[in-house]
Protein backbone atom coordinates (compact mmCIF):
# COMPACT_ATOMS: atom_id res chain seq x y z
CA UNK A 1 0.00 0.00 0.00
CA UNK A 2 2.65 2.27 0.43
CA UNK A 3 3.73 2.52 -2.82
CA UNK A 4 0.98 4.11 -3.77
CA UNK A 5 0.82 7.92 -4.24
CA UNK A 6 -2.37 8.50 -2.00
CA UNK A 7 -2.45 4.46 -0.08
CA UNK A 8 -4.87 6.38 2.16
CA UNK A 9 -7.40 6.11 -0.51
CA UNK A 10 -7.48 2.75 -0.04
CA UNK A 11 -7.89 0.78 2.85
CA UNK A 12 -7.44 -3.71 2.96
CA UNK A 13 -9.49 -6.22 4.68
CA UNK A 14 -6.50 -7.02 7.26
CA UNK A 15 -7.15 -3.79 8.90
CA UNK A 16 -11.11 -3.47 8.80
CA UNK A 17 -11.08 -6.82 10.20
CA UNK A 18 -9.37 -5.05 13.62
CA UNK A 19 -11.34 -1.94 13.63
CA UNK A 20 -15.19 -3.48 13.28
CA UNK A 21 -16.14 -2.63 16.55
CA UNK A 22 -14.68 1.23 16.44
CA UNK A 23 -17.11 3.82 17.07
CA UNK A 24 -16.32 6.36 14.88
CA UNK A 25 -16.16 3.74 11.99
CA UNK A 26 -19.34 3.33 9.77
CA UNK A 27 -18.96 0.94 6.68
CA UNK A 28 -21.27 1.05 4.03
CA UNK A 29 -22.29 -2.00 2.08
CA UNK A 30 -22.82 -0.59 -1.92
CA UNK A 31 -24.00 -3.08 -3.32
CA UNK A 32 -28.03 -4.73 -3.65
CA UNK A 33 -30.23 -5.03 -1.07
CA UNK A 34 -30.77 -8.67 -2.02
CA UNK A 35 -26.99 -8.96 -2.02
CA UNK A 36 -26.94 -7.11 1.65
CA UNK A 37 -29.67 -9.56 2.84
CA UNK A 38 -27.81 -12.71 2.12
CA UNK A 39 -24.87 -11.40 3.96
CA UNK A 40 -22.69 -8.95 4.77
CA UNK A 41 -19.77 -7.07 6.63
CA UNK A 42 -20.80 -6.86 10.35
CA UNK A 43 -21.29 -3.80 11.20
CA UNK A 44 -22.06 -2.58 7.76
CA UNK A 45 -25.07 -0.43 7.01
CA UNK A 46 -26.70 -0.33 3.20
CA UNK A 47 -26.41 2.20 0.83
CA UNK A 48 -30.26 2.77 0.40
CA UNK A 49 -32.63 5.43 1.24
CA UNK A 50 -35.97 6.15 -0.20
CA UNK A 51 -35.32 9.49 -1.82
CA UNK A 52 -32.85 7.48 -3.70
CA UNK A 53 -33.81 6.20 -7.02
CA UNK A 54 -32.96 3.25 -8.68
CA UNK A 55 -30.04 2.10 -9.31
CA UNK A 56 -29.53 3.63 -5.66
CA UNK A 57 -25.79 2.50 -5.31
CA UNK A 58 -25.35 5.33 -7.82
CA UNK A 59 -26.79 8.54 -5.43
CA UNK A 60 -28.19 10.15 -8.37
CA UNK A 61 -30.88 13.43 -8.28
CA UNK A 62 -34.34 11.38 -8.54
CA UNK A 63 -34.99 14.89 -10.59
CA UNK A 64 -32.18 15.01 -12.51
CA UNK A 65 -30.82 11.62 -12.69
CA UNK A 66 -27.19 13.18 -15.01
CA UNK A 67 -26.30 14.46 -11.54
CA UNK A 68 -25.66 13.32 -8.01
CA UNK A 69 -28.10 14.11 -5.30
CA UNK A 70 -28.45 17.53 -3.89
CA UNK A 71 -26.70 18.66 -0.83
CA UNK A 72 -29.50 18.99 1.42
CA UNK A 73 -31.09 15.40 0.17
CA UNK A 74 -27.64 13.75 0.31
CA UNK A 75 -26.67 15.16 3.98
CA UNK A 76 -30.75 13.82 5.09
CA UNK A 77 -29.25 10.08 3.57
CA UNK A 78 -25.48 9.98 5.45
CA UNK A 79 -26.68 11.51 8.24
CA UNK A 80 -29.59 8.70 8.34
CA UNK A 81 -26.74 5.94 7.86
CA UNK A 82 -24.88 7.28 10.98
CA UNK A 83 -22.58 9.17 8.81
CA UNK A 84 -21.60 12.67 10.45
CA UNK A 85 -19.19 15.50 10.02
CA UNK A 86 -15.89 13.27 11.55
CA UNK A 87 -17.14 9.90 10.93
CA UNK A 88 -14.65 7.22 9.06
CA UNK A 89 -16.41 5.92 6.52
CA UNK A 90 -15.14 2.72 4.73
CA UNK A 91 -17.16 1.52 1.51
CA UNK A 92 -17.12 -2.03 -0.45
CA UNK A 93 -18.68 -3.45 -2.74
CA UNK A 94 -18.81 -7.24 -5.00
CA UNK A 95 -18.40 -5.65 -7.96
CA UNK A 96 -14.78 -4.49 -8.50
CA UNK A 97 -14.82 -1.28 -6.11
CA UNK A 98 -17.55 0.48 -9.18
CA UNK A 99 -20.51 1.36 -6.22
CA UNK A 100 -18.00 1.74 -3.25
CA UNK A 101 -15.96 4.46 -5.82
CA UNK A 102 -19.20 6.44 -6.35
CA UNK A 103 -19.72 6.69 -2.63
CA UNK A 104 -16.16 7.95 -2.10
CA UNK A 105 -16.32 10.22 -5.03
CA UNK A 106 -20.26 11.38 -3.65
CA UNK A 107 -18.51 11.94 -0.56
CA UNK A 108 -15.59 14.13 -1.24
CA UNK A 109 -17.39 16.45 -3.63
CA UNK A 110 -19.64 16.80 -0.57
CA UNK A 111 -16.26 17.83 1.60
CA UNK A 112 -16.12 14.58 3.58
CA UNK A 113 -12.40 13.25 2.57
CA UNK A 114 -12.51 10.74 5.50
CA UNK A 115 -13.68 8.11 3.24
CA UNK A 116 -11.72 4.71 2.15
CA UNK A 117 -12.60 1.90 -0.03
CA UNK A 118 -11.86 -1.74 0.43
CA UNK A 119 -9.24 -2.89 -1.83
CA UNK A 120 -10.63 -6.22 -3.11
CA UNK A 121 -13.93 -5.88 -1.48
CA UNK A 122 -16.63 -8.48 -0.49
CA UNK A 123 -15.01 -10.58 -2.65
CA UNK A 124 -11.67 -10.49 -0.88
CA UNK A 125 -13.23 -10.60 2.20
CA UNK A 126 -15.07 -13.67 1.60
CA UNK A 127 -11.90 -15.34 0.29
CA UNK A 128 -10.12 -14.92 3.40
CA UNK A 129 -12.91 -16.45 5.55
CA UNK A 130 -13.46 -13.13 7.38
CA UNK A 131 -16.54 -12.97 9.63
CA UNK A 132 -19.80 -12.29 7.71
CA UNK A 133 -23.35 -12.13 9.32
CA UNK A 134 -27.52 -11.03 7.92
CA UNK A 135 -28.20 -9.06 11.22
CA UNK A 136 -29.04 -5.46 9.63
CA UNK A 137 -26.85 -2.64 11.47
CA UNK A 138 -28.50 0.63 12.46
CA UNK A 139 -27.25 3.58 14.41
CA UNK A 140 -28.09 6.81 15.30
CA UNK A 141 -28.60 9.55 13.29
CA UNK A 142 -26.04 12.03 12.98
CA UNK A 143 -25.27 14.99 11.33
CA UNK A 144 -23.91 15.76 8.16
CA UNK A 145 -23.09 18.92 6.79
CA UNK A 146 -22.16 19.22 3.09
CA UNK A 147 -19.88 21.66 1.72
CA UNK A 148 -19.54 20.89 -2.13
CA UNK A 149 -16.29 21.02 -4.15
CA UNK A 150 -17.14 21.98 -7.83
CA UNK A 151 -14.07 22.02 -8.90
CA UNK A 152 -13.96 17.70 -8.22
CA UNK A 153 -16.36 18.42 -11.16
CA UNK A 154 -15.64 19.60 -14.74
CA UNK A 155 -19.07 20.61 -16.78
CA UNK A 156 -20.22 19.86 -20.15
CA UNK A 157 -19.03 23.37 -21.37
CA UNK A 158 -15.47 22.95 -19.60
CA UNK A 159 -15.73 19.69 -21.15
CA UNK A 160 -15.36 21.26 -24.71
CA UNK A 161 -13.25 23.47 -24.37
CA UNK A 162 -10.38 21.17 -23.21
CA UNK A 163 -10.99 19.04 -25.85
CA UNK A 164 -8.26 19.89 -28.34
CA UNK A 165 -5.73 21.05 -25.38
CA UNK A 166 -2.55 19.24 -25.11
CA UNK A 167 -2.24 19.16 -21.39
CA UNK A 168 -5.45 17.72 -20.79
CA UNK A 169 -6.12 13.89 -21.02
CA UNK A 170 -9.68 12.93 -21.08
CA UNK A 171 -10.05 9.63 -20.26
CA UNK A 172 -12.51 7.12 -20.79
CA UNK A 173 -13.19 4.53 -18.29
CA UNK A 174 -16.70 2.88 -19.76
CA UNK A 175 -16.58 -0.41 -20.99
CA UNK A 176 -15.39 -1.79 -24.47
CA UNK A 177 -18.71 -1.71 -26.21
CA UNK A 178 -19.31 1.91 -25.29
CA UNK A 179 -16.56 3.21 -26.63
CA UNK A 180 -16.51 1.76 -29.72
CA UNK A 181 -20.46 2.23 -29.99
CA UNK A 182 -21.55 -1.14 -30.11
CA UNK A 183 -23.06 -0.41 -26.56
CA UNK A 184 -25.41 2.95 -26.26
CA UNK A 185 -26.81 1.63 -22.67
CA UNK A 186 -30.27 3.93 -24.64
CA UNK A 187 -28.59 6.81 -24.63
CA UNK A 188 -29.33 8.81 -28.28
CA UNK A 189 -25.93 8.90 -29.23
CA UNK A 190 -23.47 6.55 -29.46
CA UNK A 191 -19.30 6.38 -29.06
CA UNK A 192 -17.03 8.32 -27.46
CA UNK A 193 -15.41 11.67 -26.94
CA UNK A 194 -13.01 13.18 -29.96
CA UNK A 195 -9.35 13.23 -28.62
CA UNK A 196 -10.49 10.77 -25.29
CA UNK A 197 -8.20 8.08 -24.49
CA UNK A 198 -9.73 4.44 -23.30
CA UNK A 199 -8.89 2.28 -20.69
CA UNK A 200 -12.21 0.05 -18.88
CA UNK A 201 -12.17 0.60 -15.56
CA UNK A 202 -11.60 -3.33 -15.33
CA UNK A 203 -7.99 -2.77 -16.81
CA UNK A 204 -6.92 -1.21 -13.17
CA UNK A 205 -8.28 -4.89 -11.52
CA UNK A 206 -6.68 -8.01 -10.99
CA UNK A 207 -8.20 -10.59 -13.40
CA UNK A 208 -9.03 -13.02 -10.36
CA UNK A 209 -11.79 -13.58 -8.14
CA UNK A 210 -10.25 -11.06 -5.38
CA UNK A 211 -10.21 -8.14 -8.20
CA UNK A 212 -7.43 -6.26 -5.75
CA UNK A 213 -5.93 -3.20 -7.44
CA UNK A 214 -3.00 -3.56 -9.71
CA UNK A 215 0.50 -2.82 -8.57
CA UNK A 216 1.50 1.26 -9.03
CA UNK A 217 4.07 0.05 -11.48
CA UNK A 218 1.53 -1.57 -13.07
CA UNK A 219 -0.47 1.00 -13.00
CA UNK A 220 1.79 3.76 -13.91
CA UNK A 221 2.51 2.06 -16.77
CA UNK A 222 -0.61 1.15 -18.45
CA UNK A 223 -1.68 4.83 -17.94
CA UNK A 224 1.43 6.11 -19.61
CA UNK A 225 1.14 3.50 -22.21
CA UNK A 226 -2.38 5.28 -23.46
CA UNK A 227 -1.06 8.77 -22.98
CA UNK A 228 -1.99 9.78 -19.22
CA UNK A 229 0.80 11.80 -18.43
CA UNK A 230 1.55 12.49 -15.02
CA UNK A 231 1.60 16.56 -15.36
CA UNK A 232 -1.43 16.26 -17.09
CA UNK A 233 -4.71 17.61 -16.35
CA UNK A 234 -7.27 14.36 -16.51
CA UNK A 235 -10.79 14.47 -16.76
CA UNK A 236 -12.26 11.13 -16.44
CA UNK A 237 -15.81 9.54 -17.28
Amino acid sequence: MAEYAHPELLVETEWLAQHLDDPNLRIVDCDTRDAYRRAHIPGAVHLRHPMLPEPQMYLKDPNNRVHVLPPEEFAVVMGELGIGNETLVVAYDGSGGLYAARLWWALGFYGHTNVKVVNGGWGTWLAQERPITNRESRYPRASFTPSASPELMATCDYLVGCVDRPDVVILDVRSDGEWTGEDDRGNKRAGHIPGAVHLEWLNFLTRDHLQLFKPPDELRAMLESAGVKPESEVITH
